[in-house]
């Protein structure tokens, strides 16, 4: 049998002409002591104030999946990172004007970083259709290396089905891969429940997950994100993104027109 193991990861997707946009005032703060300085407190509180302007046009929230992977690691700066990441799943920052940072007294001898800004956000056209959704499921949260993953699907409606994974603690630029279709599985049509690999394609390959080479020396457990999206027409997608880009491709869809599901799962290190 063929393996096939996830890989680890597009020419830059245009962003739509029928999305729209608005700016957005938002504001938040960060308390830094001896162990953070000012201008990592100050990146921070940036973050969070983009976030709320991303969360108060798309209305986004954070997932049980999300705080799932946040518990098992237990890592909460990585935690502040892929939250706001997932924040930007259905909405692009595309600017940001009259940004003012301070700094003020904290408490307890803390002092804080105080960011105001206005961000320009662009989302789809259209809203969500609740009858056109997709339950996704995985045959489990954690998986030891080399060991087998496999995606159920139950669509509500007929639809094309293109997955992705999202590796957070990839440095190089394109950190989305689509992993399905692929050369041994290209049947992605489903009109009732199935999975991923489908029937035909299991005969082909198996998909694996695997720990990173780069993190066995500094971690004991990694994070990764499936988004698994289903569409009403066929629709073309490179095999890679940037996160930015992989955003922008999704504004390009009208939200009735689409579903996008994200889970999430550990994989931990060989022993």
């Amino acid at each position: 049998m063929r393996r096939y193991v996830i890989p680890i990861g597009f020419v830059a997707a245009l962003f739509a002409q029928t999305a729209r946009a608005e700016w957005v005032t938002a504001e938040d703060e960060y308390n830094f002591g001896p162990e953070l300085s000012e201008s990592e407190a100050c990146q921070k509180a940036e973050r969070r104030a983009k976030e709320k302007a991303l969360k108060a046009v798309t209305g986004e929230k954070i997932s049980s999946e999300d705080s799932l992977v946040c518990s098992e690691m237990k890592d909460a700066a990585d935690c502040s990172l892929n939250r706001f990441t997932w924040s930007t799943i259905d909405g692009l920052i595309k600017g940001v004007r009259n940004k003012t940072m301070e700094t003020v007294p904290g408490v307890s001898g803390y002092n804080k970083c105080r960011v105001s800004l206005q961000v320009d956000v662009g989302v789809a056209e259209g809203n969500p259709d609740p009858g056109f959704d997709i339950q996704v499921g995985l045959n489990r949260p954690t998986f030891r290396d080399g060991e087998a993953l496999q995606i159920s699907l139950s669509p509500s409606q007929p639809m094309y089905i293109n997955v992705f994974q999202y590796l957070p603690y990839m440095k190089a630029e394109k950190q989305v891969t689509r992993i399905f279709p692929n050369p041994y599985d290209l049947e992605h049509f489903f009109q009732k429940k199935g999975t991923v690999p489908t029937d035909e394609g299991a005969q082909q390959y198996d998909m694996s997950v695997g720990f990173p080479e780069g993190l066995k020396n500094h971690k004991d457990l990694v994070d990764e994100y499936l988004m698994v999206l289903g569409t009403r027409k066929p629709i073309t997608f490179n095999g890679q993104y940037s996160l930015e880009e992989f955003n922008a491709r999704l504004l390009e869809i009208p939200r009735q027109d689409r579903r996008i599901v994200r889970r999430a799962y550990n994989v931990v290190r060989p022993k």
